[in-house]
Parts: C-alpha cells; structure tokens; sequence
C-alpha cells in the first residue's frame, strides 16, 4: 500500500493513498549511469512520475509542490523519498493529474557563492559546504575509506560553476557517485563493490523466486586502462590484476573527463591522485546484468546483489552493483548493473 503526502505551496495536503492513484501510473527511476555507459563521478537525480484524481483539480496549483512518499505494509513504513513537481512537465486532463518530481539534488543548482572560492578543501569539506549551501544533510561523515579523500584542493576554476558542479568533480576524486537517498540525505556511494579478506561482501541475494526475468553478459570486465588528465596531457594508467588466462574475464576502459579541482595540480600530483583512483576500481569485475525483479524497497543505488538460481548457470550465481533503479508501483523493478566498455580489440 502506497502513503504520503502532497504538500503544495500554499500549505494544502493531500493525502495519497492508493483510491487517489490512476492505475499502474507511479513510478521512480533513480541512476548513477546509463544502461549503456559505466560512469563515475554523476550527481543524477531521482524522477518521480504519478499520475493522481483529483475532484479539486480547478483549486490545486501544483507547481513547487512537495510530495513525500512512502511504501505501507502492515505496521511497516519504508520512505520512498522526497520529491518537488517539476511545474513546466505537470500535465492535466479533466480531474486527471500527471506529476514529474524530482529529488533534492535540484537544490543544487545554484551558484557559487564567492566566499567558497577562497578557502581549500577535502572531498569531506567541500560537500560539507555544498550541504550547508543547499540546506541538505550529509549523510557521510567519514570519506576514510575512499581514494584521494585527504587530498586538498581549490574551488577556483570557473568550470566548477554550481553546487551541483562541486559534488561531482569531488566524487569522482573519491572514485564514487553522490545521490539523494531515500532519507533526503547527499550520499557518497562507491563505484564498485566492498571486500573482505575472504570474499565481496554481498548486500542482497536475488533468487529466481525474487524476479521475473534476467538477462547477463558471460564475461566480466574490469578496467585494465585508465585514460586521465595529467595537467592538460592526457595519459593512460595501466593495471594488470587478473588472471590473463581466464576466458570469462576481459579487458577494459575507462576515460575520466577533465577534473578541475585538480586545477593548478602538478603533472606527478594528478598522476598520483588518479592512479590511487585506478587501483581503487582496477580489481572491480562487473557483469552487464538486467534483471526484473519484484519490488524491493532495499535495493538502492551502489548495493552488491548476488544473483542465484532460475537461468543463472554461471558458478552458480553472478554479482553486480546497481547502477540504475526503475521501480514501477503494483509492477515490477527494473534492476540494471552496468559493465565498463571493453577496450580496443576485445570480444564484446
């Protein structure tokens, strides 16, 4: 059962509840890639889209409204997040209305302030000051466990134009993606998965009980070359951390844009910055996973899912990291983990 409220800007609530929604018409969408382009470094925001009835229609105005929403089981209440219409794409037809939302990542989008150029940070102080500028939580306050997390740098460059700008170019120094999270919260998520002495550490297990479809790569690729900027040279880093004889491993790419917090860095500076980046990821190993699964509000963006059963017949069960989320109320959720491209020459 679904729950919350719109709160629109003159204070009204409206209840939501599953008599208020048009049929199979509630859906969130939530990325830090594209199904197609493994990524590091984004800032995406999380879409809401419902469509709801509303007898009140001709005295409601939408625009800037809040929606909080949350999934009802029994005694249980799980946040679903918090959204603000999108007024340019709110749609009506008679008592029918169309919403799009989107998270608090918009708060963002503003400028700069000339104060914050002046000062050096960490990756922690500077999405420190980006939280107090958009009036959003941190939810991380220890970065300890990422690469370049004490590395220091300015704010000068006129590339770094919004917040927004700042949270980006700092996560990919911490090799990672920001995202709102379900908490209303600025998370840092890693890129790739956790282990342990023994083993990856494993978020959520999927088994052929739990989904409805899955389709998989055979391969797993890991990022062998690293192509970055070293001033305004690019380079390319190289790791070798697999087995070469292994035929369901392949080679792979990846291409860090330009970063410029690292503006004013020395050549053997970025060089060491981005080869910790690239030996942080370099032991990743992701299949190109897509699985429909039923709804489970558990699994967010960065969890390490272990697939088993039903058509799975690769040792047993696959891991991947979630890159993509689309959950679909009363529907299925659209699970993607995305692998990075291989490199020049390699099978696909």
């Amino acid at each position: 059962m679904i729950g919350g409220t719109i709160t629109l800007a003159d204070s009204t609530e409206i209840e939501i509840s599953d008599s208020l929604l048009v049929n199979n018409a509630l859906s969130i969408s939530m990325s830090t890639c594209s199904e197609s382009m493994f990524d590091i470094g984004t800032f995406n925001a999380a879409v809401l889209k419902m469509s709801i009835i509303d007898d009140d229609v001709l005295l409601h105005k939408f625009d800037n409204a809040r929606i909080d929403l949350s999934e009802i089981s029994g005694e249980t209440e799980t946040a679903l997040g918090t959204y603000w219409v999108d007024s340019t794409k709110t749609k009506r037809k008679k008592n029918n209305v169309m919403l799009t939302a989107t998270d608090a990542a918009a708060k963002f989008d503003s400028n700069i302030d000339d104060t914050i150029r002046s000062a050096e940070y960490t990756a922690l102080t500077a999405l420190t000051a980006a939280c107090t500028a958009a009036g959003v939580a941190l939810y991380n306050n220890d970065l300890s466990d990422f690469p370049n997390y004490n590395v220091t740098f300015s704010v000068s460059s006129s590339s770094v134009q919004t917040y927004r700008d700042l949270v980006m170019w700092t996560a990919q120094l911490l090799c990672a993606n920001a995202i709102i999270n379900r908490s209303g919260q600025l998370e840092i998520r890693r890129a790739r998965y956790q282990e342990n002495e023994e083993s990856i550490v494993v978020d959520k297990y999927c088994t052929g009980t739990d989904r409805a479809d899955i389709q998989f790569s055979d391969i797993r690729t890991y990022i062998k070359y690293l192509t970055y900027y070293s001033g305004n040279d690019p380079m390319t880093h190289t790791v070798r951390i697999v087995d070469p004889q292994d035929e369901q491993i392949r080679d792979g790419m990846f291409t860090l844009p330009y970063n410029p917090l690292l503006e004013g860095k020395t050549p053997d500076e970025c060089d060491s910055i981005n080869s910790d980046l690239h030996m942080y990821i370099g032991s990743f190993l992701q299949r190109q996973v897509k699985a429909k699964m039923f709804v489970d509000t558990t699994v967010q963006l960065g969890s390490t899912i272990c697939f088993r059963g039903g058509k799975i017949d690769i040792r047993r069960s696959i891991i991947g990291v979630v890159t993509k989320i689309t959950w679909k109320y009363r529907g299925l959720m659209e699970v993607i983990c995305t692998a990075p491209a291989a490199a020049k020459g390699e099978a696909e």
